[in-house]
């Protein structure tokens, strides 16, 4: 070593004459903990020059370390430049911490804003979305637009005689079903409570129907436990960039009440069923029980001269007043012992 400069000196703290007419292979093993010596010793090559950036922990700081080797077989000149470069590299990552946590909060506003437009309950997308779109489609392009609307029958039924959970679970169904029928280019959304629409570009009426036939049979073979999910639907086209397409809204609206009104009774009637036989499936006894139960209640029925309207009230009552049990487990309705207090 034939020179050394006093920054060197400053930042390595090493006295000059311990390095002085040394060989630089004496001086890195011998401070192999200072300045990165150790480092640059394994990857000095002859006749070379390299650079590279390292943290040094004793000084806390980075540097930029040039070596140009004039050396031939190991003998010759070795300079070493060392650059500190620590308030580059604390910019930079500054910067980098800023862009991340940038990042971060453009990720959360645009999940915030997608989620504005999302249903929470079924993830489906709501009518604010809705109404965006079928502004955004209602053009020349995107012709045939077709129409589905559709709304759940007997779901106050289903909330007041198992719950709003369960009523939920038949929208979340429904949802499911509906999800897996239509395409991915479609557009689905719940826009009531029990109301969902569907808009379906570049699709014909034809295929809009055959798509409404499907949904039907989905939701015959795909019940929940006992309950069958029960969809009205109606299906309208706009063939003419003439239509306006709130009209065709209505339309499909319009068709789908239409359907409601011959389907709702049937759907209730089939509610009905399902819990009559849910019903003698839980407990043995309700079959007979509510016989002589009915006999019961006609005798006083007569005996306070009932109308008919309140005598039909009061056989209802007798065929669903153990209505609470549907939702209570076999194992425990059953159960022979007194069931304990928790």
């Amino acid at each position: 070593m034939e020179h050394v400069s006093d920054s060197f000196q400053n930042a390595a703290n090493i006295s000059p004459g311990l390095i002085l007419g040394k060989r630089f292979s004496e001086i890195a093993v011998e401070n192999s903990n200072k300045l990165g010596f150790k480092e640059m010793y394994i990857v000095i090559n002859p006749n070379s020059k390299s650079k590279h950036t390292t943290y040094l922990k004793d000084l806390e700081r980075w540097y930029l370390i040039n070596i140009f080797n004039c050396t031939q077989n190991y003998n010759g000149h070795l300079i070493i430049s060392y650059i500190d470069i620590t308030d580059i590299k604390q910019s930079r990552m500054s910067r980098f911490i800023y862009s991340e946590n940038f990042k971060d909060r453009l990720f959360n506003i645009k999940y915030r804003g997608k989620m504005l437009y999302r249903d929470k309950l079924t993830g489906l997308y709501n009518r604010d979305f809705l109404e965006e779109e079928l502004s955004r489609l209602d053009t020349k392009r995107q012709l045939p637009i077709s129409i589905i609307v559709g709304d759940i029958n007997g779901l106050k039924l289903i909330n007041d005689a198992f719950g709003h959970q369960m009523g939920d679970k038949i929208l979340e169904k429904a949802a499911e079903i509906l999800t897996s029928t239509f395409r991915k280019e479609d557009i689905l959304c719940r826009v009531g409570g029990d109301e969902f629409i569907a808009l379906l570009p570049k699709t014909s009426k034809d295929t809009a129907l055959e798509i409404y036939e499907r949904v039907k049979y989905k939701c015959e073979i795909n019940p929940l436990d006992f309950i069958k999910v029960n969809i009205s639907l109606g299906v309208a086209t706009k063939e003419s960039n003439d239509t306006d397409i709130e009209e065709v809204l209505k339309r499909a609206e319009n068709r789908m009440y239409f359907n409601k009104l011959k389907e709702s009774k049937e759907a209730k009637l089939l509610m009905i069923k399902s819990l009559k036989l849910r019903l003698e499936k839980i407990t043995y006894e309700t079959k007979f029980h509510y016989g002589r139960l009915k006999i019961l209640c006609m005798k006083m029925a007569e005996a306070l001269n009932l109308s008919d309207r309140e005598k039909e009230e009061l056989n209802l009552l007798c065929e669903f007043h153990d209505i609470g049990k549907v939702g209570i487990s076999k194992k425990y309705s059953s159960k022979a012992r007194l069931l304990k207090q928790r």
